[in-house]
C-alpha cells in the first residue's frame, strides 16, 4: 500500500498547514494544487485530517482519520460525489450543508476535488460562503491548475502547492506496489513526478511496447531508410512525444552511465545489457545524443510539427553516431 501521508508529509505545504494549525491560525479556506490530478483527493484526505485529527499530527488510526479514509464521516464532506466535474448543483449542496450543525468534530470540512473544473456560476455562488464563512467551516479546494479560477475566489483562499516528487522519492514510494523495479524507474521517469501517472505507465502495455520499440531503436537504426521506418512506427502509436522524448532520454543516459564504468547508476540494467549491441555510441555520440533531447523537448514547447520534430531527432542521432566516431 502507498503511503501517501510519508509523500505529503515532506512537502512545503503539509508544513504550512500543520504550522496554521500548531498556532490556531487554520485559514478558512485553503487552494491545495497539484499536478497528479488521479491521485489528488488522496492529498485532500490527508489536509483534512490535519484539520480533523485530535493528535498533533495526522495518525491515520482515530475515529476520524479512518472515516476520513472510508469518505464516511459525517464532518467532512467530499465534492463531487460521483461525477469528475463540480457543478453548480453540488455548490448549491454544499453552501446549505455549511450552515447545518456537525455531528462529531464541532467543526465541519468541506473537500472539493477537481475545482478548476468548476464554471464561473459555481464559482460565484461559492464566493460569497468564502467571503462569510460560517463558524468552523474549513473548505478545502483542490485543483490541478488554478489558471480557470476567478481572482475573487483565489483572493479569499491560501494556496498550497504540491510540487513534482523526486525520482528517488517516487521509487521509494511505489517499490511495494510496483515490484519490478527496472519498470518502474522507467514508469517514474516518464511520469512527470506524479504518482497517478507512473502508476498507470506501470501497469501500461503500450508503454513498455514503445520502450521495446526505442530500444530496437537505438540498436538497429543505422541509416536514413531506417529513419523513416521507425519514426514511422513511432508516430503510429500514437503516443504523446514528450513520452517518447523522456523514455529515449532515459535509455540514452542509462548507456552513457553504463559506459561510464558507473553501473550502479543504471535504472534498467535489462534494457542496458540490450542496448550494449546499439554500435557507433560512444561517449560523444551519446552526449550528442542527449543534448538533441534537450532541443527536442524546446521545439515540442513551440508547437514543432510531431512528424518533423521525430524526424528531426533520429537524424540528429544518426549523424551524431557517425559524426563522432572521428574523435
Amino acid at each position: 500500500m502507498i503511503d501517501y501521508n510519508a509523500l505529503v508529509k515532506n512537502s512545503n505545504a503539509y508544513r504550512i498547514m500543520m504550522g496554521d494549525k500548531a498556532f490556531g491560525r487554520l485559514s478558512h479556506a485553503y487552494l491545495i494544487l497539484t499536478a497528479d490530478e488521479d491521485k489528488l483527493s488522496q492529498y485532500l484526505k490527508i489536509f483534512a485530517k490535519i484539520i480533523a485529527c485530535a493528535c498533533g499530527e495526522p495518525c491515520g488510526k482515530c475515529r476520524a482519520c479512518t472515516l476520513i479514509d472510508k469518505n464516511l464521516h459525517p464532518d467532512v464532506l467530499m465534492y463531487p460525489q460521483q461525477e469528475k466535474s463540480v457543478n453548480t448543483a453540488q455548490v448549491n449542496a454544499l453552501i446549505e450543508e455549511c450552515y447545518l450543525k456537525p455531528i462529531e468534530l464541532g467543526k465541519k470540512i468541506f473537500v472539493v476535488s477537481n475545482a478548476q473544473t468548476m464554471n464561473a456560476s459555481a464559482q460565484n455562488k461559492l464566493l460569497k460562503t468564502l467571503e462569510e464563512p460560517p463558524e468552523n467551516v474549513y473548505i478545502l479546494l483542490g485543483a490541478t491548475t488554478e489558471f480557470s479560477l476567478l481572482p475573487t475566489i483565489k483572493s479569499r483562499v491560501k494556496k498550497l502547492e504540491i510540487p513534482a516528487f523526486s525520482k528517488d522519492v517516487l521509487i521509494s514510494a511505489l517499490s511495494n506496489e510496483c515490484p519490478d523495479n527496472e519498470r518502474l524507474y522507467l514508469s517514474v521517469a516518464c511520469g512527470d513526478g506524479t504518482v497517478g501517472k507512473a502508476l498507470a505507465l506501470y501497469g501500461d502495455e503500450e508503454f513498455n511496447n514503445l520502450t521495446e520499440l526505442l530500444v530496437d531503436l537505438l540498436v538497429n537504426m543505422n541509416s536514413s531508410k531506417d529513419v523513416l521506418k521507425y519514426s514511422t512506427l513511432i508516430l503510429d502509436k500514437k503516443v504523446e512525444i514528450g513520452r517518447v522524448l523522456s523514455v529515449l532520454e532515459c535509455l540514452l543516459r542509462d548507456m552513457l552511465v553504463a559506459l561510464q564504468g558507473q553501473s550502479d547508476l543504471v535504472g534498467n540494467t535489462r534494457l542496458t545489457k540490450k542496448l550494449k549491441s546499439a554500435i557507433n555510441f560512444n561517449e560523444g555520440a551519446l552526449i550528442h545524443s542527449l543534448d538533441c533531447i534537450t532541443k527536442a523537448q524546446m521545439r515540442k514547447k513551440f508547437n514543432m510539427n510531431p512528424t518533423m520534430l521525430v524526424e528531426w531527432l533520429l537524424f540528429q542521432i544518426l549523424e551524431g553516431k557517425y559524426k563522432w566516431q572521428k574523435f
